[in-house]
C-alpha cells in the first residue's frame, strides 16, 4: 500500500516536471523570432533624425530657414519695398485721410506699380547702405535735418514715410532708401506749407547742402537740377557714393517733378 502511494506520488511529480517543460517550450517558441526586422512603419519624427544636429533651444535652427521663396511681383505680409520689386506703400499712395496735397500723392488710394530701378554704375562695384534703426533717430524722433542756405531751407526735420503728414513738419524721408551712406532720398512740399522746397528749382551747381544726424554732419555740392516725368524712379537707385536726392512736385503740373541731387564734398 505504501509502495503503492510512493508510486502515485512519483507519477503526479513526473507528470507536474513534464507540463511545466513543455509550458516553457511553448512559450520560447511563441516568443523567439529569426530573420530580418521589418522597418517602422512610421519614420522618426525627432529633430536630431531629421535635421541632423542637435536642436537649439532659443535659438536658430536649420527649419528657421525653410522658408518658401517669395513669388515674383507678390506681396508678403511683412511690408518689404522696391528692391524687392513690389508695390511699395506709401510712394504712391494718398496718406491717411489726405488726398492729393504732396508730392506722391495722387487723386485716388490706389496704390500704383512701382518701376524698377536701375543702380548707377558706380554701384555696381560697392552699395553705400545705411539703414533706419531706432538708435540712430534724433531726440526728437526725426532721422535728422537738413538745411539748403542758398533757398533759406534751415534745419528742416527729416521724418520717416514718404507722406502728406511727415512733409507737413519737416521733410519726408523714402523708406527703405538709404539713412547716411550712400543715396539719402528726401521728398517735400512743392508750396503752401511752412517747410515748402519748391525753390529747390532755382539751386545752381556747387551750392552746398548740409545734412545733420546722429552719425555725423555731411555737406554736398549740387551736381543735379532737372524737370522729370512723375513716373521716373531712376534717381532713388542705391549708389556706392554718398549724395542727397530732393524731389518736389511741378506747380500746377501733375505729369512732372523737380529733383536735385547732391553729391558729398
Amino acid at each position: 500500500m505504501k509502495q503503492t502511494r510512493n508510486h502515485r506520488a512519483a507519477y503526479l511529480l513526473l507528470t507536474f516536471l513534464l507540463t511545466m517543460l513543455f509550458s516553457v517550450s511553448a512559450n520560447a517558441v511563441d516568443y523567439t523570432f529569426s530573420g530580418t526586422e521589418a522597418p517602422d512603419y512610421y519614420g522618426s519624427t525627432a529633430y536630431e533624425d531629421v535635421y541632423g544636429s542637435r536642436y537649439n533651444y532659443g535659438g536658430v535652427n536649420i527649419v528657421d530657414y525653410r522658408i518658401p521663396a517669395l513669388e515674383y511681383g507678390r506681396s508678403s505680409t511683412t511690408q518689404t519695398g522696391w528692391m524687392e520689386k513690389i508695390i511699395l506703400p506709401g510712394v504712391q499712395q494718398s496718406a491717411a485721410g489726405v488726398v492729393g496735397t504732396g508730392y506722391g500723392v495722387a487723386d485716388t488710394t490706389t496704390i500704383l506699380p512701382l518701376p524698377a530701378v536701375t543702380p548707377t554704375t558706380a554701384s555696381v562695384n560697392r552699395i553705400a547702405f545705411t539703414a533706419l534703426t531706432s538708435d540712430f533717430k534724433l531726440s526728437n524722433g526725426a532721422i535728422g535735418r537738413i538745411s539748403i542756405p542758398a533757398i533759406g531751407v534751415r534745419n528742416y526735420n527729416l521724418w520717416e514715410g514718404e507722406t502728406s503728414s511727415s512733409m507737413n513738419k519737416g521733410l519726408g524721408h523714402f523708406t527703405n532708401t538709404s539713412v547716411y551712406d550712400g543715396n539719402v532720398c528726401v521728398c517735400g512740399h512743392n508750396r503752401g506749407s511752412v517747410y515748402a522746397i519748391g525753390a529747390i528749382k532755382d539751386l545752381k551747381l556747387g551750392d552746398t547742402i548740409t545734412y545733420t544726424t546722429t552719425a555725423g554732419t555731411r555737406t554736398y555740392a549740387v551736381t543735379t537740377v532737372a524737370k522729370i516725368a512723375n513716373d521716373d524712379w531712376s534717381y532713388l537707385g542705391v549708389t556706392s557714393d554718398n549724395r542727397i536726392t530732393l524731389i518736389t512736385c511741378v506747380a500746377g503740373d501733375t505729369s512732372q517733378r523737380w529733383v536735385v541731387q547732391a553729391v558729398m564734398k
